[in-house]
């Protein structure tokens, strides 16, 4: 090839919609100077900004609700994790110096706690329980009660943390590089996976069957909890997952990146299916990392929100909605 048609042909594809990507269903632009967290729920969005705190949208119709989810009476907002359960109902924000429980439906706070270096949280199906990451271990903390069950070790500090539907088992990975599976009846350490370096995500099917870690620019792994074996790698070796989500039926694994897009993978095949990169523009950067991940409307879509404020639905059957 001619090297005029060769700077000819990469100009086009930095072009939009070039690429194996595909438009998604539906696009909203809900925060547009960006956010710091987001969680989805089956049709709402919570995202946290710095200026605002956690705003709470709905998304079928689009609505901004009048509940805003702040910490304190300052401006400025330094929330840097929430979740929300699947109906809404409960809602969890944190900041580095403590958590807060929410009524979604309602938009008022329940309770707040002040914990030293929070990282991370993740919060149960029904909304009472809450998983937080700390800078040297994990607790399964009973939000109704203000008390922890069960503190999960570490050598160094708990930076992504999951729980399973069914609350069988918290998941837990750290700058240690150890990804560690805990169950929630006992308290007892059920796995222990070693990694090369400090875990960037982890994540929990549906049923609790799976579980998918993922160290700094390693490649994502897939274990059976029953056994602890490793089920596979999935290519490329060298690869960082921000966000990562099941299928309920826990057959498709969906994993975010901080300027890749989104991969739907085949959790027993292994295979890559499909990829959906952001609509993006030539001239903006691309680094948009992906902060939430939910399959909605039994599975058919696949729910998706990105650090610029954005929330996108793509499409996965050709079935109507």
């Amino acid at each position: 090839m001619k090297p005029g048609a060769l700077l000819i042909l990469l100009l086009v594809c930095l072009l939009p919609g070039c690429g194996n990507g595909t438009k998604p269903a539906k696009s909203w632009q809900l925060v547009p100077g960006g956010i710091t967290a987001a969680a989805l729920g089956n049709d709402h969005a919570l995202l946290a900004s710095i200026d605002h705190g956690a705003e709470w949208w709905q998304l079928k119709p689009q609505k901004r609700l009048q509940h805003t989810f702040r910490h304190g009476g300052t401006q400025e907002q330094n929330l840097i994790a929430v979740a929300v359960t699947p109906d809404g109902h409960y809602a969890l924000t944190a900041d580095r110096r403590g958590v807060a429980w929410w009524d979604g439906w309602q938009g008022r706070p329940l309770a707040s706690w002040a914990l030293k270096g929070v990282q991370t949280v993740a919060l149960s199906a029904d909304g009472r329980w809450a998983l937080i990451g700390l800078e040297d271990r994990a607790v399964y903390f009973s939000l109704p009660g203000g008390k922890t069950r069960f503190a999960f070790p570490h050598q160094r500090t708990v930076k992504t943390v999951a729980l399973d539907q069914r609350q069988r088992f918290a998941l837990t990975g750290g700058d240690d590089g150890e990804a560690k599976l805990w169950d929630l009846d006992s308290g007892r350490l059920v796995h222990r996976w070693k990694h090369r370096g400090k875990l960037a995500q982890v994540t929990l099917s549906p049923k609790g069957t799976y579980a998918m870690t993922n160290a700094l620019l390693g490649p994502i792994r897939l274990w059976k909890t029953s056994t602890g074996e490793l089920l596979r790698e999935l290519d490329p070796a060298f690869i960082t997952v921000t966000r990562a989500a099941f299928s309920a039926r826990e057959s498709l694994l969906a994993t975010g990146h901080p300027s890749q897009g989104i991969k739907l993978w085949s959790v027993k095949k292994g295979r890559l299916l499909r990829q959906f990169m952001p609509d993006r523009s030539a001239w903006r950067p691309t680094a948009r990392p992906v902060l939430g991940l939910r399959f909605i409307r039994k599975g058919r879509f696949l729910l998706s929100a990105t650090s610029d404020g954005n929330v996108q639905m793509w499409r996965l059957s050709k079935k109507k909605p």
